[in-house]
């Protein structure tokens, strides 16, 4: 799965979450700025949603609060835990 699409995953997730339509929550984001900034909080429901869908176990830990400060961060984390797992 390449990263557009674990992306897209993210954003629908969070969206589910938030209860909004996805193509507003990215304008939204994007208008935030270009990482597409979003309340931890928020980021690590759906950082732990995605990755169930993706068939990963995401445990979010201190070491990990960089991934959960951006749509873009959470996205290269979950992309890269992915490859690790595809790789293995």
């Amino acid at each position: 799965m390449g990263r557009a699409e674990v992306r897209s995953m993210v954003i629908a997730v969070l969206a589910a979450k938030k209860r909004c339509d996805p193509r507003e929550l990215e304008a939204e984001l994007r208008a935030a700025g270009p990482e597409c900034p979003c309340d931890s909080q928020w980021l690590v429901k759906a950082g732990v949603g995605a990755a169930r869908k993706l068939g990963l176990r995401l445990r979010p830990r201190a070491a990990d609060a960089w991934a959960f400060k951006s749509v873009e961060a959470l996205t290269t984390h979950l992309h890269r835990l992915l490859e690790q797992r595809d790789a293995a």
